[in-house]
């Protein structure tokens, strides 16, 4: 509200009437009477609209920079699939159970063979025994890796006892504790105790784990127990891989 001022407000409404001043003339008598102007609205009005259009340059901005997205090792895709060339992990232990790439926990109690990873590169196939100790059920028994990404190689890892062994085409290798083998510059295999345990449970009993460093970035850890193993796959994920 600003100052009062003299307005015309009718007659017999007002308490003066024009001359050179405004003469009081009593209430009712006059044709003028003090009156406080109207308040503008204009200046807030005008205050919206820049508010207005400010925030439609802003989000204009914002849709022409696009999206912002960020890819971890373990980032899951649309259908719980990760994005090519993402790292994962599967994990195989006990009778069997798997924590598959996209982080599921299926298990399986029937003997049998499974893939692990199969793409048009990568293959890696996981075959599941009974053991004296599983009341019938299937353990993990053995690996076999193998795929265009090895030269037509194919490595094989199987338990400590009942015939298991470790074999590169058929013959055994990494006969020794520790050792290290060279696959003809494509990859690396050693045989020793370093590593962390798939599964606790065997964490008070000697370690034998053989870690297998292949082409393209898939890693392989097999933890060897007396009648089954423990495996570890890490990778980036292939195009039009399927498996666990």
């Amino acid at each position: 509200a600003g100052p009062t001022s003299m307005s015309y407000v009718g007659a017999g409404r007002g308490a003066y009437i024009v001359e050179t001043n405004y003469r009081y003339v009593g209430l009712g008598a006059g044709t003028f009477d003090l009156a406080t102007p109207k308040r503008s609205m204009a200046p807030l009005w005008i205050g919206v609209g820049l508010l207005a259009l400010l925030g439609i340059g802003v989000l204009a901005m914002m849709l022409a920079r696009g999206p912002t997205t960020t890819t971890s090792i373990d980032q899951v895709g649309p259908g719980g699939v990760n994005p090519l060339g993402a790292t994962g992990s599967c994990l195989v232990w006990g009778d069997p159970h798997f924590e598959t790439f996209d982080h599921s926990f299926p298990s399986f109690f029937e003997e049998g063979e499974q893939w692990l990873v199969k793409s048009s590169s990568v293959s890696i196939q996981g075959r599941f025994l009974a053991t004296p100790f599983t009341n019938g059920l299937a353990a993990t028994n053995s690996i076999a890796v193998g795929g265009p990404f090895l030269h037509g190689h194919t490595i094989v890892v199987g338990p400590l006892e009942g015939g298991g062994r470790i074999a590169v085409d058929g013959s055994p290798v990494l006969t020794n504790f520790p050792s290290t083998y060279d696959l003809h510059g494509i990859a690396t295999l050693s045989y020793n105790d370093v590593g962390n345990l798939v599964d606790d449970a065997q964490g008070h009993l000697e370690k034998r784990i053989v870690h297998m460093d292949l082409p393209s970035g898939v890693r392989v850890q097999v933890m060897r127990w007396a009648n089954h193993i423990n495996v570890q796959v890490t990778m980036p994920r292939q195009e039009g891989q399927d498996g666990y």
